[in-house]
């Protein structure tokens, strides 16, 4: 049986393969999907809001809109990013409890994710399985010299 066996420098290996392969042996890990089965099951129930406390929550403190939210870090208030880069231009404090945004970038800010726009586990763990696959094939392979001895009259 003759494998394919593929060449890649230190680098490559430590930069590239070796992380995936931890990563992707860190999302099939049983204990952490052990862990979040348990996590969601003790929040699953907890939390419970109504159609209307639901339409609330998903709008915009200042503006009223649903857009997308952003979180300040500090305090935890939400609001859309048009109104933060607004609000930001001309006040260094939240809008909602005047704590101090001074040493708070654009980077720091959570964004708000909605459950339509996750993806699932499974789907993450297949790509970044197909993503490796298509590095590992890019890399040159390892021709074995053959092995065959040459004719020598002479020798016995």
């Amino acid at each position: 049986m003759y494998i394919k066996e593929r060449r890649a420098s230190i680098r490559d290996f430590y930069e590239i393969i070796f992380p995936s392969l931890q990563i992707l042996r860190g999302i099939t890990d049983f204990e952490e999907i052990k862990q979040k089965e348990i996590c969601s099951l003790r929040y699953s129930s907890k939390g419970k809001l109504s159609e209307v406390e639901l339409e609330r929550e998903a709008e915009c403190g200042i503006c009223l809109e649903p857009n997308s939210k952003v979180v300040l870090p500090d305090c935890r208030h939400s609001l859309c990013l048009g109104c933060y880069q607004d609000w930001r231009s001309r006040s260094q404090s939240c809008p909602f409890c005047r704590s101090s945004l001074r040493r708070v970038s654009s980077g720091d800010l959570w964004v708000c994710v909605e459950k339509s726009e996750t993806v699932e586990l499974p789907l993450i763990l297949k790509e970044d399985w197909q993503r490796l696959y298509r590095y590992i094939e890019k890399l040159p392979v390892i021709i074995p010299e053959p092995e065959f001895a040459p004719y020598r009259p002479h020798i016995r």
